[in-house]
Order: structure tokens, then C-alpha cells, then sequence
């Protein structure tokens, strides 16, 4: 299987070739290191995240983080639908993308779900445990990755030359 085989190179070409080809500078890598909230928060950082998280076929975790994160900002008529399709995508019993959650957890979201009138809040307790899981695996993985240490690696280069 030929996917098995994608090495980092092809994936920072993939990434260099999207939008977000404007490598960032080695300080703002390292400031990644600081806390999942920082690395989500720069777009090159999330997407070289995501382009690790596809290579090592765990991406479902980011996948509803980031659906979460775009449904708060839905217009409130079509929350409820949306809504519905993340519980159905990822958090429902043997979902496409099921993500690892506790049964309490599972049957409070699909209440939040099934009210009358679901809010931006309908997901926090599902989205904080699944941030949790990747702050303390995916994310720590992906800090030792060569994908992230290439780019740390270039400044201590660069100061070491200064």
C-alpha cells in the first residue's frame, strides 16, 4: 500500500503548495510548543498539525474539533441541523468518524443535540475531552515529529551562525 509509505517530504510539499506555503518563521514554530491553543490558532501550524494527524490515520480527533469550532460561529437557524450532522459524523455509536468518547459524555451531547433550541455550548463537554486526549497524545507526538523539528531545527541553525 503505497499511502503507507508518504514520508515527510511529501507532506511539506503538499503544504507548501496550498495557500499557506508561506513557511513560518522558526520563532513562531516554537511558539507551537507552548500550548495546543497556539498551534490551533496559526494556520500553518493546524494544517501541518492536521497533514501529521492524516499520515498517522488519527485525524477524526481534529476533524470534530475543527467542525466544532466552525459550528459555534453558525447562524443560529442553522445550528440545529449542523448540529446533527457533527453528532452523526463523529460522536454517534459507530459514527464514519467516531471519536472516543465516554458513554456520559455521548448520551449528554446527544441531549444537548435533540433540545429545542440547540446553542454554540451544545458540544463543550465532548470537544474539551477530545482537546484533552490530543494535548496529552497526538499533540506531544506531533512536538517530536520530524515535520515540527525541522522547522525548530532551522532556528537553533540560525542562532548558532549569529
Amino acid at each position: 500500500m503505497r499511502i503507507l509509505n508518504i514520508k515527510s517530504g511529501f507532506l511539506r510539499r503538499r503544504i507548501s503548495e496550498s495557500p499557506l506555503s508561506t513557511r513560518p518563521q522558526p520563532e513562531e514554530a516554537q511558539k507551537w510548543a507552548e500550548s495546543f491553543a497556539v498551534l490551533m490558532a496559526s494556520k500553518y501550524g493546524s494544517s501541518l498539525y492536521r497533514a501529521f494527524l492524516l499520515r498517522e490515520f488519527s485525524n477524526e480527533n481534529l476533524e470534530f474539533w475543527l467542525a466544532v469550532e466552525e459550528y459555534k460561529n453558525s447562524k443560529p437557524q442553522k445550528m440545529a441541523a449542523k448540529a446533527q450532522q457533527i453528532y452523526n459524523d463523529f460522536v454517534a455509536v459507530q459514527a464514519s468518524k467516531e471519536v472516543n468518547l465516554d458513554s456520559e459524555t455521548r448520551l449528554i451531547t446527544l441531549t444537548n443535540v435533540q433540545s429545542n433550541n440547540p446553542d454554540q455550548h451544545v458540544f463543550d463537554r465532548a470537544q474539551r475531552r477530545i482537546q484533552h486526549m490530543m494535548e496529552r497524545d497526538s499533540y506531544l507526538r506531533f512536538l517530536q515529529s520530524e515535520l515540527f523539528l525541522e522547522l525548530v531545527r532551522n532556528e537553533r541553525c540560525s542562532a548558532s551562525t549569529s
